[in-house]
This record gives structure tokens, C-alpha cells and sequence, in this order.
């Protein structure tokens, strides 16, 4: 006579249609819980001086890409934006060279920042040399000297490192950094998703050749 499955066979097959999906969900939510407690955290860190609430005398904007056609990218308007709510008076100093004769980062996050979130022109100033985070800072040192209180512009990762280097190329203006407008809960959570996925992956790289040591 040959055998048929009993309850327990049948309520075992039932269950897996439901469950896949609810451990894809899972899984899904971990992640989206994850990414937003990484950027809550790097937000709150990096600030020598304590993290006081103040608004910054001068914002540094970290430059990123342009879109292939020299118009302003998902990530510079983000950073734009960061910025321009921060304070409504600070100095801007956008940050970051020009590739292949376009337009530099620098240039295309500031234009953003006058002609689209409405910033007075005498605000703003472009340093359009920087090819990394790392001279990002350097470059800008001059244009953050005059600030009683600093912010950085960018996502909460990416300006917490940045915070590293000014603490390590001029510890006296770390003294200065307060923290930006930069995270909202749920705000551009792809963007987030991949700065961290960048970050980490330098992590890794680092780990594997220390002799680099990458200040991209």
C-alpha cells in the first residue's frame, strides 16, 4: 500500500509559502533599521568640542559627481540641501574639482544651492580642487577659519569621516564642528544605503592593504 503524507507533512509544506516571505520581509526591515541606526549614530559622532547646538558660522559641502551632462546629481542635491537647512545665514564653501572639462562639483552644487533652494550669491563660495574627502578638507581650511562654529554637508557617514580629517589636519578648528541638519528619518534612504556600502567597503580595504591608507 503506499504511503501518503500524514498532518504533519502537510502542515509543514503549508507553512513554507508564508514563511519565505515573511523572513524576506525580516530580513528587509533589518536592513532598513540597520542602515538608519548607522547614519543616526555617525551624526551624533566626531565633535571634540563637544556636540553643541549652535548654528555654524560656515558650512563645508563635500563634493561629489555631477550627472554625465553637468547637471546636478541625487547625491549634490542632497548635500545641497543638508546645508542650506543647517543655517540660514552661514557662508557655504562647496567642495570638489571639475572631470574631463565639465563643470566643477563645486560649481554645480553652488549653482543648485542659488538658482533652485534660493541662497544670496554673496554666500557661497567654491573651492574646485579637491579630488578626495581628504582634500576636501585640506583645500577648504582657509574658508573655515573665519567660522566661530563648523558644520560639514553630507551624508552622516561620509561627514562623520570627514570630521576625522579636520581633527587630524587641525585640531584647533575640530574644537569648532557642530553638527549639521544632516539626518532625517527615512530622507533618501538609498543614498544612505549606499554611502554606507561605500564606507565599509574602504573599511575592508584598508584592513587588507594598511599601506594605502585611503583618505578618498
Amino acid at each position: 500500500m503506499p504511503r501518503t503524507a500524514g498532518p504533519l507533512g502537510a502542515g509543514s509544506s503549508a507553512l513554507v509559502p508564508g514563511l519565505v516571505p515573511g523572513l524576506v520581509l525580516g530580513l528587509v526591515a533589518g536592513v532598513l533599521v540597520g542602515v538608519e541606526a548607522v547614519h543616526a549614530l555617525a551624526s551624533r559622532r566626531g565633535f571634540p568640542g563637544g556636540r553643541r547646538r549652535v548654528a555654524p558660522d560656515v558650512v563645508l559641502v563635500l563634493g561629489c559627481p555631477p550627472r554625465a551632462d553637468g547637471s546636478v546629481s541625487r547625491m549634490q542635491r542632497w548635500r545641497t540641501e543638508i546645508a542650506v537647512r543647517t543655517s540660514p545665514t552661514a557662508q557655504l564653501v562647496f567642495s570638489g574639482y571639475a572631470r574631463d572639462g565639465g563643470p566643477s562639483e563645486a560649481a554645480v552644487m553652488a549653482a543648485h544651492a542659488r538658482d533652485v533652494l534660493g541662497v544670496a550669491p554673496g554666500r557661497t563660495r567654491t573651492e574646485e580642487e579637491a579630488r578626495t574627502t581628504w582634500e576636501n578638507v585640506e583645500f577648504s581650511l582657509a574658508g573655515l577659519e573665519a567660522g566661530r562654529y563648523l558644520a560639514i554637508a553630507s551624508s552622516p557617514v561620509h561627514a562623520w569621516r570627514a570630521r576625522r580629517y579636520v581633527a587630524r589636519q587641525r585640531p584647533d578648528l575640530a574644537a569648532r564642528l557642530v553638527p549639521a541638519a544632516d539626518h532625517r528619518l527615512g530622507e533618501r534612504w538609498g543614498l544612505k544605503a549606499a554611502t554606507l556600502a561605500y564606507d565599509v567597503a574602504r573599511s575592508v580595504v584598508l584592513r587588507l592593504w594598511p599601506a594605502r591608507h585611503l583618505t578618498s
